[in-house]
């Protein structure tokens, strides 16, 4: 697969464990709202399935982001628009998983921005959001070619 492939060169496997770790902690972040101290509190009160989630969730943003960066650098292994369009897709995921809340006692970055009803609703079902964000990365690699096979095999 072309994802594999990739990942074997050395930097795209460093930009794709770079943006999972920078994106975990961005997100962690926005989840305590800037109050670092509440860190621990968040890792520990988080629910074991959602905690699983988010970390496929961040391996997968890290692959998407080093996989596009991958194609943006090659001339012409797909067309523009895809380019954008593949962009597009993951970014969806990525929105979507920043309004909720991993944790039910923690505020997520949603909270500021969204009336408390939709705030509890959104972290209610935030197993299915998760879900849902992973669904949209892997299709994003699909739609990339990530997993066509390559020359090689």
């Amino acid at each position: 697969m072309k994802i594999i492939e990739v990942l074997k060169m050395k930097r795209y496997l460093a930009l794709a464990v770079l943006s999972s770790l920078v994106m975990s902690i961005i997100y962690v972040y926005t989840q305590v709202l800037g109050n670092l101290r509440n860190v621990d509190l968040w890792l520990t009160i988080i629910p074991w399935y959602n905690a699983i989630l988010f970390t496929i969730f961040s391996i997968l943003f890290g692959i998407t982001f080093a996989y596009q960066v991958y194609l943006w650098k090659q001339p012409k292994v797909c067309a523009i628009s895809t380019k954008a369009k593949g962009a597009g897709t993951g970014s969806i995921g990525t929105f979507g998983t920043f309004l909720i809340a991993q944790c039910p006692a923690c505020a997520s970055l949603g909270a500021l921005f969204l009336p408390i009803s939709v705030t509890v609703t959104l972290t209610k079902f935030s197993w299915l959001i998760n879900l849902a964000s992973i669904g949209l990365l892997l299709f994003t690699l699909r739609y990339l070619g990530a997993f066509k096979r390559s020359e090689k095999d």
